[in-house]
């Protein structure tokens, strides 16, 4: 029974083969014609994904973020008007102090200075951040460092007191917007979000689908259906790629109307945007027919009324915010916080990572005088 699935995956690589030849092995070529057609657009993020939030010095922040927006440039010929801030974190301005006893205790900037510095118009925060309610979605028990694609969901969004909640429809004012154009924060959308993201709650965990923690050895193939959601890898089911497509065309059907009834039931307006952000690594990874699902939604959208496909540039351009906010602090990880990457099993990698950071940037003056040290300083900051 598994035999013909075989072919399958014979037959899916050669296509991609043909496909990688076709474009002569221009990835980013292929996407960069894609925003000169404007059928999407690509923002930049931090160098090397740092968690702004915890890094122990300016230098640091504003680095990764200048690194991010000028290999943007030098590979798609324009400069990004859109920052992923790593992990959705943010943090105001205040007291930085994460550490008591450890960090260094200082009054320091909130990262949309940092951002706008660095040439940004929007990045993207989480909805608690937007609204100061619960975290969204994210279990409390989650262990730390467990993907969150395996998370569960938890229920609607705490927003206490409607008058004084903020609408995740909306983009807003982070900071001075009278200084340039101002930085515009995007709010992650909780329920489209969970629909397409949760293997709990949402699509990716449907029986038909590929499961993909069951693997072959040695050829690391997948031959086996998620079959269900109790059952023991020992007890799945063989694959079938033409019922998994079937379904992956039911729930794009689904979800064109699941975001046509957000929009009725939350009034949501002309100027009113979702926005769900995923991992790439979601579609085609963790999700294997993440992929045709998205090929499957953008041809029904059209015949959807009310929710036109749109880009973050474009709806600001169309829909400047009229609202500014401090967001909280937070990120989209579990409990909504900087736990997943500040905790006791990771307390040490910040006690070693900041003196170190100390030690780079009160070098580097000295270390630019002369061509073998500039040599290992950019060593050093990579």
């Amino acid at each position: 029974e598994l035999l013909p699935l075989v072919d399958y995956w014979k037959d899916r690589f050669l296509r991609f083969q043909d496909l990688f030849q076709e474009i002569e092995g221009d990835i980013l070529g292929s996407f960069r014609r894609l925003e000169e057609e404007s059928r999407l657009e690509i923002i930049s993020s931090a160098a090397t994904h740092g968690f702004l939030p915890l890094l122990g010095r300016e230098e640091s922040i504003r680095l990764q973020l200048a690194v991010g927006a000028s290999e943007h440039r030098r590979l798609f010929g324009r400069a990004p008007k859109g920052c992923w801030a790593p992990e959705c974190a943010y943090r105001p301005g205040g007291l930085w102090d994460p550490i008591p006893g450890v960090s260094k205790s200082a009054t320091r900037p909130g990262l949309e200075e940092f951002l706008s510095e660095a040439g940004f118009r929007f990045f993207f925060i989480d909805t608690h951040m937007a609204e100061a309610g619960e975290a969204l979605g994210w279990s409390g028990d989650v262990p730390h460092g467990t993907e969150r694609f395996d998370a569960s969901f938890q229920g609607e969004t705490r927003t206490g007191d409607r008058e004084a909640s903020r609408s995740a429809y909306q983009a807003y004012h982070v900071g001075d917007p009278t200084v340039g154009k101002g930085l515009v924060a995007y709010v992650r959308e909780p329920k489209a979000s969970m629909q397409v993201w949760s293997r709990q709650q949402g699509y990716p965990g449907d029986g038909s689908y590929l499961e993909f923690h069951k693997i072959r050895w040695p050829s690391g193939l997948k031959y086996w259906s998620v079959t269900g959601s109790g059952v023991d890898l020992g007890g799945k089911e063989a694959y079938d790629p033409q019922k998994a497509r079937r379904r992956a065309s039911d729930h794009a059907t689904h979800f064109s109307g699941f975001l046509g009834h957000i929009q009725r039931r939350e009034g949501v307006g002309p100027s009113g945007v979702a926005m769900a952000p995923f991992d790439t690594e979601l579609f085609g990874h963790w999700w294997f027919e993440g992929v045709d699902f998205l090929r499957e939604l953008f041809t029904r959208l059209p015949f959807r009324e009310g929710v036109i496909p749109v880009t973050a540039s474009e709806h600001l351009d169309s829909f400047p915010p009229q609202v500014a906010i401090e967001p909280i602090e937070g990120s989209w990880g579990a409990n909504g916080d900087f736990s997943m990457w500040l905790n006791p099993s990771t307390r040490w990698t910040w006690e070693r990572l900041w003196p170190l950071e100390d030690m780079f940037w009160e070098s580097a003056p000295r270390a630019m005088e002369t061509e073998e040290t500039r040599t290992i300083l950019a060593h050093a900051a990579r």
